[in-house]
């Protein structure tokens, strides 16, 4: 009898250590959803960039458009394909820089609005920035831009975005083309159009007059800002030109 109850105490002894051991265990193990989230902080697409030069800028225009991810001719595809398919977006902004800003800063500041953009929001699948000056050049619209542009995507070209890619946010072919005008950085403020330069401008290039005879737009121009020559106007209607491009 006691050689019995011997047996069942080791048997009731060793069966309590392993489920202390096996509670240890479970205790010591995440949950799937913490697994999860650890990966998802472990594995995120960073954007390297020297956070000392960035420069200041202002975001005077953003928006936020969605598209289907379409991999082939969008006739090719049925009603039915075409509703499955998931949307990625994108985000174009114009933003206004110092006009003395470097080459470097420009790169680095457009390249750190992406990181934070695609921070706040990780559906962004393409990021477009077009970098100016001055805000009234941002009207201009179709590409149009003054100092740089800068994209972001997969292969650094658009069109790229597979329903895959949008779907789970896969970043590993992320890219960046970017343009920086030969201008930027060497900039000196006598380069600077005055505000009476770019409203002699303005005019010559303003919608209304574009067709117009150029004798007559001329007269006109010289008449309404007071100047003498056609030189003088040819060299001012040049100065802002060359700036602006």
């Amino acid at each position: 009898m006691k050689k019995i109850s011997g047996i069942l105490f080791a048997i009731i002894l060793f069966g309590c250590n392993e489920s202390k051991k096996s509670n240890e265990e479970l205790k010591t193990q995440p949950n799937s959803e913490t697994v999860e989230k650890t990966i998802q902080k472990e594995l995120p697409y960073k954007i390297n960039f020297d956070s000392t030069k960035v420069s200041e800028f202002t975001i005077e225009h953003s928006e936020l458009t969605k598209s289907k991810a379409l991999v082939k001719k969008l006739s090719d595809y049925s009603s039915a394909e075409l509703k499955a398919l998931p949307e990625f977006k994108r985000l174009t902004l114009g933003i206004v820089v110092p006009f003395d800003i470097s080459k470097e800063s420009l790169i680095t500041t457009l390249k750190y609005i992406t990181s934070e953009k695609s921070k706040e929001n990780n559906d962004i699948d393409e990021i477009m920035i077009f970098a100016y000056d001055d805000k009234k050049d941002l009207t201009n619209g179709g590409g149009f831009y003054t100092f740089g542009k800068l994209f972001w995507g997969p292969n650094g070209k658009t069109g790229n975005v597979t329903p895959e890619i949008a779907e789970k946010n896969i970043r590993d072919s992320y890219k960046f083309e970017i343009d920086i005008k030969d201008k930027v950085g060497n900039i000196k403020k006598t380069d600077l159009p005055t505000k009476r330069e770019l409203d002699i401008y303005k005019t010559i290039m303003a919608d209304e007059n574009i067709g117009m005879d150029e004798y007559k737009l001329n007269k006109m121009v010289m008449k309404k800002f007071g100047i003498k020559t056609k030189e003088e106007l040819n060299a001012i209607w040049l100065k802002v030109a060359v700036y602006k491009n």
